[in-house]
């Protein structure tokens, strides 16, 4: 049964039932009570005044006479839900802790607010007058601290892929928080865009009914900064009272309470971090585990987890993921809680294997290789092989979808598809001054972009566009700048079955189109290529020596 209740811009929340109800009828005819306090006040301190009479004040503040050291003293009248009223009374002109507002199940207090509806910074306030003061309260956060099976909130993709670096929506983080709130009450709130029949529709209502957003417009599809995400977090806890110096948000920026309190709930650790920055979802993992109370695990026993593809097990947030993603049953031990069972992924061996044309990678372990190198391949934060240029892998990866299909290709046959794809669908040009030296490294990357994206290159283009497609497929492929006759040339060589075979893209277009040769230079062995005199430098050839390839 829907509750579309709405509580007020501060954060006071109505709960389900009729006992909420009520309350929230109470905290109405207080405020009331209370504006119609300041209001008689006002009125009778005018009357006072033009009449010259001295009225009798009560007990608690004391007429100040002329004279005298005697200060007049206050009082706070503190309205709550419940049925009672708090007072706390001070000197005028002294400072006044408010005091803190009952325990109400399924709320949180947030503080107290004056007649105006003006949250009270700190809880703290100096009187000058007698003054009347409501709770505000939000609905609090689910508490799974000792729930014993835990079901994920975040998900694994079909291809075992959890995307830690992708971004939250707007719309994905509302529906988050409203799913991480202990209510079943559906607000009524709207927005221009967005449409009731969306997922996420009962959650930004709700929220902005509770005043955790605002606007007439939403933008669910655009990402979330970490600065809007703390600032609608901080309407439903209460403020910090801690003091940090952050290097991108000064102490009067209005993020600044957010982003305390960001520190205080442990969030956030860096003090340099960005209000624009984007939440990530490993992030959003970390931090709703603290809001619904799960606890870190006590144990490390990746079995239980298995094998997430873009996650290496030694992340910082894999326990944080695994927590939020993977549907367990726990254990309250005197170290900590321990996973007693889960639904895990599958754990996988050791090697390099591909999901659609994405060569990934795992350890000893079973657990993915993210951000590190196994031998000569790097792999990047989504656990793909990567050049290291993120818009050269863009190209890489739409010309393999473009050429090869790994579920029904062996590696040579695809390796010999992209040989003659290089060959014969680029075009060459005339050195010129575009060349490199001997022995000259770390070149390949620009040469390729520019060949993948213009199909015009030398030499030097050809071989390093072979090279970093060679390499997505898994070919341990080296790149040489050296010589060929005495002239420099580029070219690119591969160690198969223990022998080293040469891969010549450039002469053979040459050979073939040009001199209308029919010869190949895929797969060239050293004997066959000791007519061209390929030289690569007087250290590479003694050591290429020393490994018997001349031989």
């Amino acid at each position: 049964m829907s509750d579309n209740r709405n509580t007020d811009h501060a954060g006071a929340a109505s709960a389900p039932g009729s006992t909420k109800t009520a309350l929230k009828r109470k905290l109405l005819f207080w405020r009331l009570a209370a504006g119609v306090l300041l209001l008689a006040v006002a009125a009778l301190g005018t009357l006072l005044y033009h009449e010259k009479v001295s009225p009798v004040l009560p007990s608690e503040a004391p007429l100040v006479t002329p004279g005298t050291e005697d200060a007049a003293v206050y009082t706070a009248w503190c309205y709550t839900p419940l049925d009672e009223t708090l007072s706390v009374s001070a000197p005028a002109g002294e400072e006044l802790a408010l005091p803190e507002g009952p325990q109400i199940d399924g709320y949180t207090f947030l503080g107290w607010a004056d007649a105006d509806g003006r949250r009270v910074e700190d809880g703290i306030v100096t009187l000058n007058a007698d003054a009347a003061f409501s709770a505000v309260y939000a609905i609090a956060f689910r508490d799974e601290s000792t729930v014993s099976r835990r079901a994920p909130y975040l998900f694994i993709d079909d291809d075992f892929c959890f995307h830690p670096a992708g971004t939250l929506s707007r719309a994905e983080a509302a529906k988050l928080l409203y799913e991480s709130l202990d209510t079943e009450l559906r607000g009524s709130g709207s927005f221009t865009d967005v449409d009731t029949g969306a997922d996420y529709y009962a959650a930004t209502a709700t929220l902005k009914d509770l005043g955790v957003i605002e606007g007439s417009r939403f933008h669910p599809d655009e990402f979330i900064s970490l600065g809007e995400f703390f600032e609608m977090l901080s309407r439903l806890l209460p403020a910090s009272t801690s003091r940090y110096s952050f290097s991108q948000i000064a102490e009067g920026d209005t993020l600044y309470p957010a982003f305390c309190l960001a520190m205080d709930r442990g969030w956030i650790s860096d003090l340099s971090v960005s209000p624009d920055a984007e939440l990530t979802r490993a992030q959003a993992s970390h931090i709703f585990n603290l809001l619904r109370g799960r606890a870190p695990v006590a144990e490390t026993d990746c079995a239980k987890v298995g094998t997430v593809l873009d996650l290496s097990f030694d992340d910082p947030y894999f326990w944080d993921v695994a927590e939020a993603a993977i549907a367990h049953e726990i254990e309250q031990t005197d170290g900590g809680v321990i996973w007693t069972s889960s639904e895990a992924l599958p754990l996988r061996e050791e090697g390099m294997f591909f999901i659609g044309t994405a060569l990934h990678c795992i350890g000893a372990d079973g657990g993915a290789v993210v951000n590190a190198s196994r031998g000569n391949f790097d792999f990047g934060p989504d656990g793909v092989i990567t050049t290291g240029m993120p818009e050269l892998d863009t190209l890489v990866q739409q010309t393999l979808q473009e050429l090869v299909d790994p579920s029904k290709m062996d590696p040579e046959q695809m390796l010999y598809i992209l040989f003659n794809y290089v060959t014969y669908r680029n075009f060459y040009l005339r050195d010129g001054d575009h060349l490199h030296e001997l022995g000259e490294t770390g070149w390949e990357n620009e040469e390729a972009y520019q060949m993948l994206s213009t199909h015009k290159g030398n030499c030097y283009n050809y071989a390093a566009e072979f090279y970093v497609l060679a390499k997505a497929i898994g070919y341990d492929a080296v790149i040489y700048s050296g010589t060929v006759t005495g002239r420099p040339h580029g070219w690119v060589e591969i160690e198969m079955d223990g022998e080293m075979f040469i891969f010549d893209t450039e002469i053979e277009y040459k050979e073939v189109t040009i001199n209308d040769k029919h010869s190949s230079y895929y797969k060239m062995p050293y004997w066959k290529a000791k007519g061209w005199h390929y030289y690569r430098g007087e250290e590479i050839e003694a050591e290429l020596t020393a490994k018997g390839y001349y031989d």
